[in-house]
């Protein structure tokens, strides 16, 4: 199924979840990536009390945020879905008389 047979509402959540979802990768691998600014030897000279890690920080930031975002997005999606199968039953309905 194509996306351009979704309703435009739909369509948008599921580009948000989309967007989410890279945002938590970007997170992860940015934290990856930040393992020397946490753990590394430059770190292991200077303390560990002293530097604070913003990219590993904002790292996590990008990774809860893109949970949330991915969250909100799945969630109306799956009200859009509870929706649809509610008016599709009520419209197979048969009334015999």
């Amino acid at each position: 199924m194509s996306l351009k047979h979704l309703p435009p509402h739909v369509r948008a959540h599921v580009y948000v979840t989309w967007v989410g979802i890279g945002l938590s990768a970007l997170g992860i691998g940015g934290f990856f990536l930040s393992f020397d600014q946490v753990a590394g030897p430059s770190r292991w000279a200077v303390g560990v009390h002293h530097d604070i890690p913003w990219g590993a920080y904002i790292a996590i930031f990008a990774w809860v945020a893109g949970l949330v975002i991915t969250w909100y997005g799945r969630r109306q999606i799956d009200a859009a879905v509870r929706r649809r199968r509610q008016e599709m039953a009520e419209a197979s309905r048969v009334d015999i008389e």
